[in-house]
């Protein structure tokens, strides 16, 4: 038998994990988005990232596959500081442009209380949405796809699921966010806004993807993710004000 065909199984059962490990976290993303109570967010999303850490682990991905060796917590510290400020301005941009600050505008940022917002900004944000899909996206997904490809492909295939994981919170969001509902006029107006917001978002994850795998360490795309979202509740605030 040749080694070709040797090899034939252990292929198929490694692009097995690979499906079946896309197919749990796009599964659960509808599960959160469209069945899950709001309030059950935050300790459901970090215990299914938890859940996913422990799966990826035993699939054979290590903590250094991860993002999660504690050696590398000073590389992603440093590297995930330095995206803050590029962030921040970014975000300044887009309020300062009258077309793109209407994206801000959703309701649920724009009628949250004070102490909602308080909530979201040091509790939500930070851990129950960007740890949270760190450890799941650029950690054990990434990691699984690391044991049979290349950095690089481990990277666009995370950011692609990543990218579709946005589908459904944005189907939500063109009845609340002020710029999508006005830009989504028909079906193929939806289908566009939607098809962008999944092209956006995968090249958001590809960027988060590099911070993780150049510090080595989730810490630096926790860092960048934490930031981007939070920025963007402040800026919804503030549009709100303009």
């Amino acid at each position: 038998m040749s080694a070709e065909r040797c090899a034939q199984p252990g292929a198929l059962a490694g692009a097995g994990v690979e499906v079946a490990a896309t197919a749990m976290v796009l599964g659960y993303g509808v599960l959160l988005d469209r069945v899950l109570p709001e309030l059950s967010h935050v300790p459901v999303n970090v215990a299914a990232a938890g859940l996913a850490v422990f799966l990826a682990n035993r699939a054979g991905a290590s903590m250094d596959d991860m993002g999660l060796d504690p050696s590398r917590l000073a590389s992603g510290l440093k590297l995930g500081l330095l995206t803050v400020a590029p962030i921040a301005a970014a975000v300044a941009v887009g309020l300062a442009v009258p077309w793109t600050r209407e994206f801000f505008l959703d309701s649920d940022v724009v009628g949250a209380s004070g102490a909602r917002s308080i909530y979201e900004l040091l509790v939500r944000i930070p851990l129950g949405t960007a740890l949270a899909e760190e450890l799941i996206f650029r950690g054990a997904l990434m990691g699984v796809f690391l044991k049979r490809r290349s950095p690089l492909v481990a990277a666009l295939l995370s950011s692609a699921v990543f990218g579709v994981w946005h589908i459904s919170p944005t189907l939500q969001s063109l009845s609340t966010n002020a710029g999508a509902a006005r830009a989504a006029t028909g079906f193929w107006a939806g289908l566009g806004i939607v098809s962008g917001v999944v092209a956006v978002t995968a090249a958001a994850g590809a960027g988060l993807a590099w911070l993780r795998l150049r510090s080595g360490s989730i810490v630096a795309p926790w860092i960048a993710h934490t930031c981007l979202n939070s920025f963007a509740w402040l800026g919804g605030r503030i549009a709100n004000v303009m």
